[in-house]
């Protein structure tokens, strides 16, 4: 009987050994992908941060352009409208993707960022008013009406709005993107696996000096593409 009782034994604990054994290797296995997981996504979202500062830097470079060239059709359209004509100039909008937003790590840049979408849409507001506004008076030119001269004085001031808001607006796309080439700088030669695993948002103290050499740096650059234009290099 005793025998019988210990054989049972040794049978039931050997039993448990296999089971907790399963157990752990189970465990430590989930435990191990589980930390894996957060590793890899943490990783991923830095990389999907810098993308996405890169991308911004290249919006707001283009955001540059368009201003100078939407000058330059609101002054010409001023100058056409001015004279009781009606001009064929349409002003366009500026464009920013959808979900660029998610994309960013840092809640110091989404704010600014949504502030400056603000800007955007206000400009776009005001770009498909004007256009409305000279569309109409084209359709009476075509259908033979009479288009008072309140009507091209309204527009010509509208358009002079228009021209006066350009180097504010000019100003704030400039120093979002002096912004976002600092955070850019600081972030490039950061090693991704440390800075993914350490951190899940990524701030950066800016100095008033890094945002002046910065700020001179981009001032040298545009002057320079301007050189070079005008020497026909591109």
């Amino acid at each position: 009987m005793f025998l019988h009782t210990h054989n049972q034994f040794v049978q039931n604990s050997g039993g448990m050994s296999v089971f907790l054994g399963a157990f752990l290797g189970a465990f430590f296995a989930f435990a191990f992908g589980l930390i894996t997981y957060v590793i890899t996504k943490r990783r991923e979202r830095f990389v999907q941060h810098k993308n996405a500062l890169i991308k911004l830097e290249r919006i707001l470079n283009r955001h540059l352009d368009d201003l100078g060239v939407l000058q330059a059709i609101a002054t010409d359209g001023k100058r056409i409208i001015g004279g009781n004509k009606v001009t064929s100039n349409r002003l366009f909008g500026l464009q920013l993707p959808d979900g660029i937003d998610m994309e960013i790590g840092s809640i110091d840049l989404i704010n600014k960022f949504f502030a400056y979408r603000v800007s955007i849409d206000r400009l776009k507001f005001n770009v498909d008013t004007i256009n409305h506004a000279i569309t109409r008076i084209e359709d009476l030119f075509i259908n033979g009406q009479t288009v008072t001269p309140e009507n091209f004085t309204f527009i010509e001031g509208t358009l002079q709005k228009f021209i006066d808001e350009i180097p504010r607006l000019n100003e704030r796309t400039t120093k979002f993107l002096i912004l976002i080439r600092i955070h850019i700088n600081k972030l490039k030669n950061k090693n991704t696996f440390i800075n993914g695993l350490t951190n899940t948002q990524w701030e950066q103290n800016i100095s008033e000096d890094e945002i002046n050499t910065e700020k001179q740096k981009l001032a040298e650059e545009i002057a320079q593409v301007f050189r070079d234009y005008e020497n026909n290099v591109f």
